[in-house]
């Protein structure tokens, strides 16, 4: 990671504004999300901004990145504070947080599912779609669109011995039942098992062991307070 180029754009993106320094605080969860505040200071007066530039996306990446390397190792890190000040001077420093790490993955693996769900659908309509397994129909415009192939789901996710991956995708249409040979993308069977990982290690102390994640889809986004209609951990 370049810290002189990330300063650098920050800096010249906000040149336009009045301030002594300017604070960007990177806030980092174990899941590999982030949010970003921007803070202006003069005098005694602190503002809030926002950082919003598409042109400064890549350097996002690139703190994110270095995140990432990190997060294994002993110089592991979940704040990183640039403090630049009107002249482009500038110090960087980076925090450990114990309780905002525990707490934000605790909240990442209370919506896992949310995730779960939205991916599972995205791949079901993008394999059926590439195997002319979805019904079409023409607008009347004459655009062709495409059909519900299924009303509901039930995605099983078991963890076995050798912590490989076997699941079960059985989709309901009109009462009827049938199972799709899916292939999950590696990213997704990644992200089961590391859900797996966590909630069995890191989140013991309030998480019920498991090593099966049945989930329950109405084919559209699960209400957040409706986890416990929708999802289950079980041992096998």
């Amino acid at each position: 990671m370049k810290e002189q180029e990330i300063v650098k754009a920050f800096y010249e993106y906000y040149k336009e504004f009045s301030y002594d320094i300017l604070e960007v605080k990177f806030i980092f969860t174990i899941g590999g999300s982030y949010d970003i505040y921007t803070y202006y200071f003069e005098d005694i007066n602190k503002k809030e901004g926002s950082l919003d530039g598409k042109e400064l996306y890549p350097y996002e990446r690139q703190v994110f990145e270095h995140f990432k390397s990190k997060i294994d190792s002993n110089d592991q890190f979940n704040i990183v504070r640039y403090k630049i000040k009107n002249d482009g001077s500038y110090t960087v420093s980076y925090k450990w947080e114990s309780e905002k790490a525990y707490k934000n993955l605790l909240d990442y693996a209370e919506v896992f599912y949310q995730w779960v769900n939205e991916r599972m659908m995205s791949m079901i309509f993008e394999y059926e779609k590439d195997n002319n397994l979805i019904p079409t129909q023409y607008d009347s415009d004459g655009d062709l669109e495409y059909l519900s192939s299924w009303d509901s789901g039930v995605f099983t996710f078991h963890i076995n011995e050798k912590n490989d991956l076997e699941y079960k995708v059985a989709l309901t249409q009109d009462g009827k039942v049938r199972i799709l040979d899916l292939p999950l993308k590696d990213y997704f069977v990644e992200g089961i098992q590391e859900h797996y990982k966590v909630t069995n290690t890191e989140l013991s102390d309030v998480w019920k062991s498991w090593n099966t994640m049945i989930l329950k889809s109405l084919h559209y986004d699960i209400p957040y307070d409706k986890r416990e209609d929708f999802v289950s951990y079980i041992m096998e």
